[in-house]
């Protein structure tokens, strides 16, 4: 008997180590559009709690008063925060997704960070202190996290390591990192369909 009515079928999924690869891989080309896109370091959150910053400013604006962000700081009441990758390692490569988190410093460590990236030597001042300004996951995190900030050499964006047991992704930091589906579920989590959309085609 013909059957005239198909139900329609949804994309395959896509296997776990090709899942990986796209995750990672520099200048990854999607299937689908030809979109270029660089999926590790894709996510970018805002500051916790503030649903709508101010635009975005050059760095130097952080020198004068009020609520202001910038590409790598912000200040927003009393808090003093910088930019970092957060990393999480993906299980069975040798490669880390970095997730755009913003971390909040004491303002003495906070002005030492500045003055020490400005010169390109950050990196000699060993952890910092710092809060995770950032929920994650969105739905569910802690907020305000422990953790440090590890400053890089150069001038580059610092590194957020989570030093709190209970979060959720302090073990995934330290003890072999995530699947790439489950890396894949925390970005559909902290609203990266968009980028989702490219890394499933």
């Amino acid at each position: 008997m013909l059957r005239l009515f198909k139900r329609a079928k949804g994309p395959k999924p896509v296997p776990e180590a090709e899942l990986a690869r796209r995750l990672t891989a520099s200048g990854y080309r999607c299937a689908c559009c030809d979109t270029v896109l660089d999926a590790a370091y894709a996510v970018r959150l805002r500051p916790f709690g503030w649903a709508q910053p101010p635009a975005q400013q050059p760095d130097s604006a952080i020198e004068g008063t009020g609520d202001v962000i910038t590409d790598h700081y912000a200040r927003r009441g009393r808090d003093v925060l910088v930019r970092a990758h957060l990393p999480i390692p993906v299980r069975d490569t040798d490669d880390h997704v970095f997730l755009g988190v913003w971390a909040n410093l004491s303002t003495g460590d906070f002005a030492r960070f500045r003055s020490a990236q400005a010169r390109g030597d950050a990196d000699r001042l060993g952890d910092l202190a710092a809060w995770l300004y950032a929920r994650i996951p969105a739905s569910s995190g802690p907020v305000l996290n422990k953790g440090v900030i590890v400053p890089v050499a150069g001038g580059a964006m610092p590194v957020f390591w989570i030093t709190d047991p209970k979060h959720p992704l302090h073990a995934a930091q330290q003890d072999g990192g995530m699947a790439a589906s489950d890396i894949v579920a925390l970005y559909e989590d902290l609203g990266a369909g968009d980028i989702l959309s490219h890394l499933r085609a």
